[in-house]
């Protein structure tokens, strides 16, 4: 997959794209591959919006010592320069050894790495001091600070870092990770495909029912209380369970964690914000919620105007079918016969042409959880939400309709579904 469709996939069935903060790690990911395979695979590594001093260990304790000269760092380069460097010891304590071989920044780290633990960190002036005593003024030696500007998918805070020979260059903004080249990592577009790894359990919500009825913001705060919030829903697993969580024979809608804002965002049918722009000049124009491609460009579209769509199966790429529906009909079968409506990048507008107008999975969506999960999953029954719904602005399940969900005022008493571990003992 691309390397969105690669996150989006993890965080909707584990937790986010692999986090590395060590050579175990590594050494750890490269054994998870297929022996045969010899090409990348995505890790969750991906170009920051800042710079930030870090150290090659991992360490994120630059905000707590620095002893920067005067006037430094400057804008200059230094990493490819090959000079004498440090390394810290295999055994706890405040040894430090230094090797006086002269390699550039990248295969100090590697050697340090290899047959000690890594280039030093130094976390005070104490530490600073012991290492000015055993080296001569005049040398400079590599220690292990260095600017980095990536950030991990999960927004994982340590700076553990292996890339291959050589700094990461200016173009490609996600990283792979190369099992032939011992875990080494390099920069790639991001828009292209190739596997990936994720990592944590499969992510299972725990939903429990509550067989009484109140308001949605007294349902709100009985799950906030008790569990950890209203149910989040992401996947039509997740709707399943939902379903079958509900004491049987019970008919009538329960709340969900769902509810209106005043913050409008286009984004797709299987969950994520839309992060391309291929809108035709003067497009969206108001004239509806939903989105058909034509002729290689967007345009909003009402959500019932009929339509033929294209599919998204994950094993056979983008399905198109020529009967026309409405949009929200398209999704129902999407969801029923393959995995969704397809999310649709620049590089994939050629494959699903251009000789008539398309439903897509792109969508207006003014909802959000009540636990502020980021993720867009939508299920709502047929004419839902409605325009004209007034101060609805709540989300109830329909055991009727196969878990589809409608809206409904906040005030209405309903029963509902909470989602999270067994009740808190001091509650």
């Amino acid at each position: 997959m691309t390397w969105p469709e690669a996150q989006r996939y993890c965080r909707e069935r584990f937790i986010d794209l692999a986090t590395v903060d060590s050579m175990d790690d590594v050494n750890r990911l490269v054994n998870v591959v297929d022996a045969g395979y010899n090409g990348s695979v995505w890790i969750g590594l991906k170009r920051a919006t800042q710079t930030r001093w870090a150290w090659s260990n991992g360490e994120n304790k630059t905000s707590e010592y620095f002893n920067w000269a005067p006037g430094q760092p400057n804008e200059g380069a230094y990493c490819c320069f090959k000079l004498r460097f440090l390394s810290s010891p295999l055994s706890i304590g405040n040894a430090t050894y230094i090797i006086q071989t002269a390699k550039n920044q990248s295969d100090a780290q590697s050697y340090c790495r290899q047959y000690y633990t890594d280039l030093p960190t130094v976390h005070n002036s104490e530490e600073n001091d012991q290492i000015t005593k055993i080296i001569k003024p005049s040398n400079n030696f590599w220690i292990g600070l260095f600017l980095d500007s990536w950030e991990w998918s999960d927004t994982w805070s340590r700076f553990f870092r292996h890339w291959a020979a050589g700094p990461p260059s200016a173009s490609g903004d996600c990283v792979g990770m190369s099992r032939t080249n011992s875990g080494r990592w390099a920069q790639y577009s991001c828009r292209q495909r190739t596997p990936f790894i994720c990592h944590g359990r499969p992510v299972v919500p725990e939903y429990q029912f509550m067989n009484q009825s109140m308001t949605w913001l007294d349902a709100q705060s009985y799950c906030r209380a008790r569990f950890t919030d209203l149910a989040a829903v992401t996947t039509m697993n997740d709707v399943n369970r939902l379903v079958n969580t509900v004491t049987p024979g019970r008919s009538g809608s329960v709340w969900i964690g769902l509810h209106a804002v005043d913050v409008k965002r286009w984004v797709w049918s299987m969950g994520d914000i839309s992060q391309e722009n291929m809108w035709h000049p003067g497009e969206p124009n108001g004239d509806g919620e939903c989105v058909r491609s034509f002729n290689g460009s967007w345009y909003d579209e009402s959500c019932s105007t009929v339509l033929p769509f294209v599919c998204f199966n994950d094993s056979a790429g983008l399905m198109i079918t020529h009967t026309a529906v409405s949009w929200r009909d398209a999704q129902s079968y999407c969801r029923q016969h393959h995995t969704d409506l397809a999310s649709i990048r620049p590089e994939q507008q050629n494959l699903i042409g251009h000789e008539s107008s398309l439903w897509i999975g792109l969508f207006l969506d003014s909802w959000e959880w009540s636990n502020q999960w980021s993720h867009f999953f939508r299920h709502w029954a047929a004419g839902q939400p409605s325009l004209s719904s007034g101060s609805s602005n709540c989300t109830g399940m329909s055991l009727a309709d196969s878990g589809k969900w409608a809206q409904y005022s906040c005030d209405a008493q309903q029963p509902f579904i909470c989602y999270g571990g067994e009740f808190h003992s001091n509650k």
